[in-house]
């Protein structure tokens, strides 16, 4: 393989983006997934107080962690991120179906 057929291959699978402005972008979804995390939190802490249940910001929040989780174990294939991702996915359902069932 040649060169430029390796510098074609390795632009071929870039979304437009340099290296920089992809880890920007990779950084920019974390911190969203912090304050939205932080927002459910907050969220949550209010209605607990008011004597509410807080079923479904705890469902947004373990599903956020699921998917970041399972998105490591799809890049890094790190066994302890697949049970992580599995455990945050089945507190989300136990929680979505406490929200649905009452």
């Amino acid at each position: 393989m040649d060169r430029d057929e390796i510098l074609k291959k390795a632009q071929a699978g870039k979304i437009g983006m340099d290296e920089r402005e992809q880890q920007v972008l990779g950084l920019s979804f974390g911190i969203g997934g912090i304050l939205t995390v932080l927002l459910c939190v907050a969220l949550t802490v209010a209605r607990l107080i008011s004597g509410q249940d807080a079923y479904d910001y705890t469902a947004i929040v373990f599903l956020y962690l699921a998917g970041t989780e399972l998105h490591l174990y799809w890049k890094t294939r790190r066994r302890g991120a697949a049970l992580l991702a599995a455990g945050c996915g089945l507190v989300c359902a136990g929680n979505l179906a406490m929200l649905l069932l009452g």
